[in-house]
């Protein structure tokens, strides 16, 4: 054999190899996430949409289009704007609220109204609120939302998200202004409406209409406050106010986003590997990366092609084998959860977890948001885990505010019924709550104590885990920055806020807090 031949030859084992191994790597790597996935299965893991699916709602039972037509009526309104606005359980102190329909008028930050204008406001859009108010005989939702479409592709704009959280605004308005001209009826009724538009959202099953429905929750509880603060509230209207919160599961909820999101992630994987134009497509929409598509040179569009390249035939698997892998242990976190009510041991176990994974879960955002930073290609998908603990750290105080709400209106029942305060909290049971509510936190009952004066302190010990006596302040060296919210995540303890006195009313606004 002739010495050119021989290179040649060597040349062509030389190409062969090379093509050779990163054809096999493809499919060793390939074959790692589908062994992953088939293994998920075998557990029975949901790994398919239609596993995920939520049921069908009944149209007799869908309130869809109740909220639309209401949106449709609350958009097209110029009165009841955000200058109308009545905001419940104003904190004005650490653990003190301001009963805000108590007051002569209504001021925020950007200044003061009456109330003459706000029911006004209020009465021009009664059709809406009568709208509203029909979802508590049918608090179910079901907006046809096409999940097979992959995380990338759904269109949130049919989640009525942003609409729902309009709707619950100006219904606590509507109670807030029914408190005021005493009117109890008429505000738990608007209250419920709030707490029907909470549990309706529970099987869209997305993280981010999750977030959503555990942001009005939270708003709907100062609404409640508010009207535990009426004196002519009845034990009926009461009873049907604490149904209302036992029947909202926050914790399933999160349980079922995980599961759908995970097999959307997936849906859009495999899309993006069979397309290299879909995935550029969605490159183009994110931040620095969008930026670089647009504006980049020639060898600069050549790069970002091989990196894109890159990513569907290797990069790609280990990205998607990371990211299934955290949402499992997220969906385990979740469901330990529905037997061990000790929600803040989960979370520090959540963390550990995922930061063995070597991913740090307190830097990055979640992929199924628009993220405007530049995006490591190898965790193009997998940086959908970043905000995993955070997800559940919210779900943990929007358990923590279900479980105080219903406890605050069962002693709110119980005085109106004996006159007092019950002097231990499991004096409540059985006839005001099945079992004594408990602090999700710990997983212990709720702190509560009867004071002298005839109030009471109920509280959860707080993201720090320890009991402080019902301490709502910050530590000391966090009072550069004071935040009165009773859940805020640097107070010591977590107390149901009491009536704030005059004094503290007109101290803070004479030195609001920075």
């Amino acid at each position: 054999m002739s010495r050119r031949l021989k290179i040649l030859l060597g040349l062509g084992i030389v190409l062969i190899v090379a093509v050779l191994i990163p054809v096999i790597r493809h499919y060793q790597l390939r074959a790692a996430t589908e062994a992953y996935i088939a293994q998920l299965k075998a557990q029975g893991e949901p790994m398919d949409l239609a596993e995920v699916i939520p049921p069908p709602v009944p149209p007799e039972r869908n309130s869809a289009d109740t909220l639309r037509k209401a949106a449709e009526l609350i958009d097209a309104d110029t009165h009841l704007d955000y200058t109308n606005y009545a905001y419940g359980m104003k904190m004005v102190a650490p653990g003190k609220a301001m009963v805000c329909w108590h007051q002569s008028d209504v001021r925020d930050r950007d200044g003061t109204n009456s109330w003459e204008s706000v029911v006004a406001a209020v009465g021009q859009n009664a059709q809406s609120f009568a709208l509203l108010r029909q979802i508590v005989a049918r608090p179910d939702f079901d907006f046809q939302i096409n999940y097979d479409q992959g995380v990338d592709r759904l269109n949130f704009t049919n989640l009525y998200l942003a609409e729902s959280k309009r709707a619950i605004q100006r219904l606590e308005t509507a109670a807030l202004c029914d408190l005021h001209q005493g009117n109890t009826a008429s505000a738990v009724t608007n209250a419920r409406a709030m707490l029907a538009i909470v549990k309706a959202m529970r099987n869209e099953r997305l993280v981010i209409s999750e977030l959503v429905r555990i942001a009005i929750a939270s708003i709907s509880q100062g609404a409640d406050w508010e009207i535990l603060q009426s004196t002519n509230v009845t034990d009926e209207q009461l009873a049907e106010l604490q149904n209302d919160w036992a029947s909202l599961d926050f914790i399933r909820g999160q349980e079922n986003a995980l599961e759908m999101e995970r097999v959307t992630q997936m849906i859009t994987a495999n899309r993006w590997r069979k397309s290299s134009s879909a995935l550029r497509e969605n490159l183009e929409n994110w931040g620095d990366w969008g930026t670089m598509t647009n504006e980049a040179t020639a060898s600069g569009k050549v790069q970002i092609a091989i990196a894109a390249f890159k990513w569907r035939y290797w990069w790609s698997y280990p990205d998607e084998l990371k990211l299934i892998g955290g949402y499992q242990i997220a969906l385990e976190t979740a469901r330990r959860a529905e037997t061990n009510y000790s929600l803040l041991s989960l979370v520090h176990e959540q963390e550990n977890k995922i930061d063995k994974m070597g991913i740090d879960v307190n830097s990055g955002t979640s992929s199924f948001l628009i993220v405007f930073r530049k995006i490591d290609l190898h965790s193009l998908m997998s940086s959908a885990i970043f905000p995993l603990s955070a997800i559940f750290n919210r779900v943990m105080v929007a358990e923590t505010t279900r479980q105080m709400a219903i406890a605050a209106i069962a002693l709110k029942r119980y005085q109106l019924k004996h006159g007092n305060y019950p002097p231990y909290l499991n004096s409540l049971v059985p006839e005001f709550v099945p079992t004594v509510p408990l602090d999700p936190v710990d997983g212990q009952p709720l702190r509560y104590r009867r004071n002298a004066d005839g109030s009471f302190l109920l509280y959860s010990v707080g993201e720090n885990g320890k009991d402080d006596g019902g301490n709502p302040t910050q530590p000391s060296n966090n009072n550069d920055f004071p935040d009165y919210n009773w859940n805020d995540s640097r107070a010591l303890d977590w107390i149901w806020p009491q009536p704030a006195t005059e004094a503290e009313i007109q101290n803070f606004y004479t030195h609001p807090p920075k």
